[in-house]
């Protein structure tokens, strides 16, 4: 399993994961501070179980992918053509750095914020966006009650 930091490091294991900055709760609920990202554009995207979203990479966006409620697996492709995996619940957080193909696949019905460092909002979604053959395709995913 790995993950991106925003400098583009590579990481193994669930250290991947960014934390939230903070949670604070009371009797009327929680506020959560999402790890610092430097913003221009705020997404929210609902998907259900199975879904998958991505197989692309980014030529001039990097982004912050917060997951708000449910699981998602993030699968990422190396500069060598290696896929690393990181399973994410809820407040869990990654960043997907300009350059690295990626995709989500949804272990359940989930929600989650995107934090883009560069516009692309309207015509401009998919302007700087590469598409790649599904990388989910190239892993087992079995175990999740997915594919093969």
């Amino acid at each position: 399993m790995a993950s991106q930091q925003h400098n583009g490091s590579l990481y193994t294991g669930q250290e991947g994961i960014l934390p939230p900055e903070g949670v604070y709760r009371d009797a009327r609920g929680e506020i959560i501070n999402l790890p610092p990202f430097p913003t221009v554009g705020v997404l929210v995207i609902n998907s259900r179980r199975t879904a998958v979203r991505g197989n692309h990479w980014h030529a001039n966006e990097s982004h912050l992918m917060y997951v708000a409620s449910g699981r998602m697996l993030y699968i990422e492709e190396d500069e060598n053509g290696e896929l690393f995996t990181l399973e994410m619940g809820s407040q869990d957080a990654v960043v997907s750095p300009r350059g690295r193909a990626h995709c989500t696949v949804f272990l359940e019905d989930s929600v989650i914020v995107v934090l883009s460092d560069a516009d692309r909002t309207g015509r401009r979604y998919e302007d700087e966006v590469v598409r790649v053959p599904p990388l989910n395709e190239r892993l087992d995913l079995s175990r999740y009650g997915l594919g093969r």
